[in-house]
């Protein structure tokens, strides 16, 4: 258990002025000191120069654990903006272990070197099987290796599984993820599956999850692997679609209740392809569950704010919103901007998947897969070129003539898209209306001749062509 807020905590009030709108008890642009309601505690979000918002903070008070504000990224490690949640009086205008904070900003002690500060550990991954210890599950071969976890395929109980084995200094992440899979009602046939967790283990001291094995890989190398029809693409994008709006739904179902999810980190990477020719969205390590529209308690931004600037790690900052890019998220309503971002990041997936489309290329050969934006800025590109290129510039991936002159329902695509991935956040379709539009172009005719019928693909996992291959290995997407 943590430490609820005293009765009447007296926290920093700050509001930077590029902060927009009203955030409940927090101040203005000149720090002060606040007295907050009973059950409260103190909360300060900082960038690497200056702080952003401080103030009280109304969720429960065991996130609170601290009588100090110890920082730490609020998103990928490497983020620029840090969240601290204490309980002390006044505690979130100082700062203790790797940065020294005033009520206006910190002053951070890591090297320029990018090397972790003195007594912090870097985080490594397991290079062997975790455990010998786990009778029912055998480790067979590594599949993927990352920062933070090592993916396997093995076995349980002699069935395929992927086995994700975290490295020791993860095992935040771990619990991160194990916490979404285990909420109520998240069974979905377009989410990856969990299967079973294990606690820490001698050589994975940040646990492991058992995931459903999916042999067609992650959506990235198969759309390298493959040149889609009409049907088969949109019942990729369909799925995709549909499991990001179950995930931003809330659901009451038999006295039980699933919150709203963000996903926060969706990629190709981190969508996987079943064997019928669906999505499945997995790698939950960012995600948050939202709190209840209807909690009066809660304030208006989420229990841990997730804006965060592009680290670097490629293959996740390119998906990121440009008003993540540009740290202008509407701090008002965290949840409502986090499901738009993901909106974002949803469209540039369906780009990726339309531009393998075979119909969508009439009389020419499918070009080669391409990640969104690298035609435009490769495929590394930095921070500081998406931030230009996507929040300055407000440019999108190309939208080829042909998919405007496709005759309907491909000729509604453009629109689909940038609808999704409006520059403005609150003109962007939810994950549902999304949904709904993808519905009715699935509906109605191919855009080209000699397609199967929507309703024989529909039915037929046999959807998609063998193509010019990319490499790497299938069975799970990139790790970060």
């Amino acid at each position: 258990m943590g430490h609820p807020g005293p009765q009447n905590l007296t926290c920093v009030s700050y509001k930077h002025p590029s902060v927009r709108g009203a955030l409940g008890v927090a101040g203005g642009a000149a720090a002060a000191a606040v007295r907050c309601p009973p059950g409260q505690c103190c909360v300060g979000i900082w960038n690497r120069s200056h702080a952003l918002v401080q103030g009280c903070w109304g969720g429960r008070g065991d996130a609170c654990p601290s009588a100090t504000c110890a920082p730490s990224p609020a998103g990928h490690p490497g983020s620029s903006v840090l969240l601290c949640l204490c309980h002390g009086h006044l505690c979130n205008g100082n700062a203790t272990a790797t940065a020294t904070a005033t009520a206006t900003g910190l002053r951070w002690t890591r090297a320029r070197t990018g090397r972790p500060p003195r007594g912090e550990r870097r985080i490594g991954v397991p290079p062997e099987p975790p455990s010998s210890d786990l009778p029912a599950l055998d480790f067979l071969q590594v599949l993927q290796s990352g920062r933070f976890s090592a993916v396997w395929r093995g076995t349980l109980r002699q069935r395929p599984v992927a086995i994700k084995a975290f490295a020791a200094g993860a095992g935040r992440r771990f619990a991160a993820e194990r916490a979404v899979h285990a909420l109520p009602l998240m069974e979905h046939e377009n989410v990856a599956r969990l299967l079973d967790t294990r606690a820490a283990a001698p050589r994975a001291r940040g646990g492991l999850l058992v995931l459903q094995l999916y042999p067609a890989g992650s959506l990235r190398h198969f759309l390298g692997q493959h040149v889609g029809t009409w049907a088969g693409s949109v019942r990729l994008a369909l799925s995709l679609a549909r499991g990001l709006a179950f995930l931003h739904q809330e659901l009451w179902r038999d006295g039980l209740y699933k919150p709203s999810v963000v996903h926060r980190d969706l990629s190709s990477q981190n969508v996987l392809v079943r064997e019928d020719g669906t999505c499945a969205i997995g790698d939950f390590g960012l995600a948050l569950a939202l709190p209840p529209l209807w909690w009066p308690r809660w304030p208006r931004w989420p229990r841990v704010p997730q804006l965060r600037a592009p680290g670097p790690q490629a293959g996740t900052q390119r998906y990121l919103a440009p008003e993540i890019l540009d740290e202008s998220l509407d701090l008002r309503a965290w949840g409502r901007a986090l499901r738009q971002a993901d909106v974002y990041a949803l469209a540039l997936l369906l780009w990726e998947i339309l531009s393998r489309c075979q119909a969508l290329s009439p009389g020419a050969p499918v070009p080669p897969f391409r990640l969104a934006y690298e035609a435009e800025l490769g495929s590394s590109p930095t921070g500081a070129q998406l931030r230009r290129l996507a929040a300055d510039e407000r440019r999108r991936p190309l939208i080829p003539p042909a998919w405007h002159r496709a005759p309907q329902p491909g000729g509604a695509l453009p629109e689909l898209l940038e609808d999704c991935w409006d520059p403005d956040p609150e003109a962007r379709l939810s994950a549902e209306r999304a949904l709904q539009r993808l519905q009715r172009l699935a509906a109605g005719p191919a855009p080209a001749p000699g397609d199967p019928a929507p309703r024989q693909v529909l039915e037929s996992p046999a959807m998609w062509n063998p193509g010019a291959g990319t490499g790497g290995h299938p069975e799970l997407g990139g790790l970060p």
